[in-house]
């Protein structure tokens, strides 16, 4: 009877010895997201094979994948990687053809894409969510922060426009990172705060505060090194939220706040700014040309020239806080897909003569044009540039 009990006693402690090991399995098993994205990988190279032997068929693993839940965000095909075609002339092209994937766009909420590169196989599994904050929301959030700072300000019309005619004139006309004309008509005319929203306005009068004799822009009249501190303090209490789910326009801003650091002796921080930049920047594809996109109406033309104007812009400050700080760049130019800014948008009619004359101080024609130049120029050296 004792051996018995012994024996019993034995047979609990080993099957409870092996409950954590149970669970550590469990734990170690992938999603089924994650499952489906292999299969469609399988499916997806296993119908290439299928092509090239003459067989159109579906493959197996593409059936046995068909079955996969449809969930509420799809992804746009990046069409920019499309693959090559199958009558290839060599055979290194066709190996090529096999390995080259697609990389994709989802839209946000309000219309914003974010892009998702051949190695996360998102490409492939048209039907998969993934979960995208809210970039309203989030910026939101930010602006609620910043209305409770004890600090904060709200500049009266006149003290803005007297900003922005700075802006526009020394700052933007030099550094193309903002599209003047789509900021200009969301500011006076639409107010969707699609091109204008308040991180952005704040990250403009902060630079521009930098230039203005005005003493009511310094915390300290004393201290023209003061100048856009209460403005960069707004703006960095919006970014700390907004940046979680980030559009356009947060790019662009941080990129100023990165070149306002610059102007207060903290370059350090001014690195780490532009740096967050060209993050954001690759989060939501500005690299990548999206222009297809526009033409399928999935993006508007506005939003394709805004994000190109945003990303030339931000390579333009990479390269030169980098080169100034003998640092390598974060944008490398075999990454780079999207085309030039074309600079066909117009001013609206509806602005006041007032409104129109601070915000023309030069033709865009001839501000885009220096821009690129700029930019073939880095384009041109980046290689040796690296390499200093």
């Amino acid at each position: 009877m004792e051996v018995s009990q012994d024996a019993a006693h034995a047979t609990i402690v080993n099957r409870t010895a092996n409950i954590p090991k149970l669970k550590a399995i469990e734990s170690t098993r992938h999603t089924n997201a994650y499952i489906n994205a292999l299969e469609a990988r399988v499916a997806s190279l296993e119908k290439q094979l299928a092509q090239r032997n003459g067989d159109v068929g579906t493959p197996d693993s593409a059936k046995n994948s068909s079955n996969c839940d449809h969930e509420e965000v799809a992804f746009v095909t990046n069409t920019q990687a499309s693959q090559p075609a199958l009558n290839s002339a060599t055979s290194e092209e066709e190996m090529d053809d096999l390995a080259n994937a697609l990389g994709c766009f989802t839209l946000g909420e309000i219309g914003e894409l974010r892009y998702f590169g051949a190695s996360s196989n998102f490409s492939i599994v048209h039907n998969h969510a993934i979960k995208v904050p809210s970039s309203i929301q989030a910026r939101n959030r930010g602006i609620e922060a910043a209305n409770n700072m004890p600090d904060f300000i709200t500049p009266s019309d006149e003290l803005r426009d007297h900003l922005l005619e700075i802006f526009w004139r020394w700052q933007n006309s030099w550094q193309y990172i903002v599209p003047r004309e789509l900021f200009v008509r969301d500011l006076y005319v639409e107010k969707n705060g699609r091109y204008c929203t308040p991180l952005l306005m704040a990250a403009i009068l902060a630079m521009s505060s930098r230039y203005s004799p005005r003493l009511e822009l310094r915390t300290d009249p004393d201290d023209a090194n003061t100048a856009g501190e209460a403005f960069a303090a707004q703006a960095k209490t919006m970014l700390h939220y907004e940046c979680e789910a980030p559009t356009t326009s947060t790019v662009q801003a941080t990129a100023l706040l990165g070149l306002y650091w610059a102007t207060i002796d903290n370059e350090g921080l001014g690195f780490m700014y532009i740096g967050m930049a060209t993050r954001m920047a690759m989060n939501l594809g500005l690299h990548c040309d999206c222009s297809p996109y526009a033409s399928k109406g999935l993006v508007s033309d506005d939003d394709v020239e805004a994000r190109n104007v945003t990303f030339w812009g931000v390579y333009v400050l990479d390269k030169f806080y980098c080169l100034g700080m003998g640092r390598p760049a974060s944008i490398q130019e075999y990454n780079i897909t999207t085309t030039k800014p074309k600079g066909l948008v117009q001013h609206s009619p509806l602005l006041s003569d007032h409104q129109l004359e601070i915000s023309t101080p030069f033709p865009t024609s001839h501000i885009l044009e220096n821009s690129m130049y700029t930019c073939e120029l880095l384009i041109a050296t980046s290689e040796v540039i690296d390499q200093l």
